[in-house]
């Protein structure tokens, strides 16, 4: 994610030095095609040297980014491409970043960086901005989050030899982050400033445990959950909102996901004075108020609702949901409907 953060473009300066938060978008549209390469290289990507692979054609590319003091969440999309590590682009701020990141769409990539790696859609992969490197791709799409690298070196230690190139096979924690990059990135319009640095932090605290597991020789990392009990409990939570219509979803399958023991996990939850099948219930009810308050679920039965939120017994679903919000779900629509 070869990302400019001190861009002095006039007519994206005000977006990129806005509050954490802010969603930035840029591309090439509206700008000459003689200019296209110059204006990418010279005010969006700092950390490499763009060059074009097809001479004499346009080239387009977008940008999205959401910046935060020792994070960003990035989304890049350009043509074909062949992009070289550039001397001295490590002095300014930020230029020698760490990031992972996902390969959404391309048909083929070279990367070379700590050895040569063919990428693939679907792949994860640490890049090492402080590392020479160099990549050709074909058109393609990729998300990403970029770690300080003052961040990762307070966690894993000066020498981060081994890092650069890193495959990441996409299983665990790091199929989470997969799923999360691909979705934090799709729905940022639609989130507020606030949703936005929760989405944020969640990837980056996920990044930091999966680079101390990487480093530990790629094994599971439950013996890390004490050490690393935020990115682990962002991963847990968030797989649970995503799967708490499975009425199957229990504490063993949650710690099966994640890669993790189940003593871990509920080592984690523990901590914090949570139980993680309470959770689980939790994330049911929440989702249940959702739809119940949606003028867009109306046509749906309570007994509908109740299902597509993991209750397999309407009684139960009722039972709980009086517990939680003193009023069953019926009289919970019905006053909703009365407020509209």
């Amino acid at each position: 994610m070869d990302l400019n953060p001190t861009s002095q473009n006039p007519a994206s300066q005000a977006s990129l030095t806005a509050g954490y938060g802010r969603l930035v978008e840029l591309g090439t549209d509206g700008v000459p095609q003689a200019e296209q390469l110059v204006y990418w290289r010279d005010t969006v990507l700092k950390r490499t040297e763009p060059q074009i692979i097809r001479n004499g054609q346009p080239f387009r590319a977008r940008l999205k980014r959401v910046v935060l003091e020792r994070c960003e969440l990035v989304e890049h999309a350009s043509d074909a491409v062949q992009a070289l590590r550039a001397p001295g682009r490590a002095r300014f701020e930020g230029g020698d970043d760490i990031v992972i990141e996902l390969m959404r769409e391309c048909r083929s990539a070279l990367l070379d960086h700590g050895g040569e790696h063919r990428l693939r859609s679907g792949d994860l992969y640490v890049v090492d901005y402080g590392q020479p490197m160099q990549i050709i791709r074909s058109r393609h799409r990729s998300s990403g989050i970029v770690l300080s690298r003052r961040r990762v070196t307070e966690l894993l230690g000066e020498d981060l030899s081994g890092l650069a190139g890193r495959h990441i096979a996409p299983r665990g924690l790091a199929g989470i982050l997969r799923q999360h990059l691909m979705t934090a990135m799709d729905e940022a319009a639609f989130m507020t400033e606030a949703e936005r640095v929760v989405a944020t932090n969640a990837a980056a605290e996920m990044a930091l445990v999966i680079l101390q597991s990487t480093r530990a020789g790629g094994a599971a990392a439950t013996g890390e959950a004490d050490q690393f009990i935020d990115g682990f409990h962002v991963a847990a939570s968030r797989l649970i909102q995503l799967h708490c219509g499975d009425p199957d979803l229990t504490p063993e399958r949650v710690a099966s996901r994640l890669g993790c023991s189940r003593a871990s996990l509920y080592r984690v939850f523990a901590r914090r004075g949570e139980g993680v099948a309470e959770a689980i219930w939790a994330a049911r009810i929440e989702r249940a108020w959702r739809l119940l308050m949606s003028p867009k679920s109306g046509d749906l039965l309570i007994s509908d609702v109740a299902k597509l939120c993991g209750f397999r017994e309407l009684p139960t679903f009722t039972r709980m949901f009086r517990r939680r919000y003193g009023t069953t779900p019926r009289e919970a629509r019905q006053g909703s409907r009365r407020q509209d």
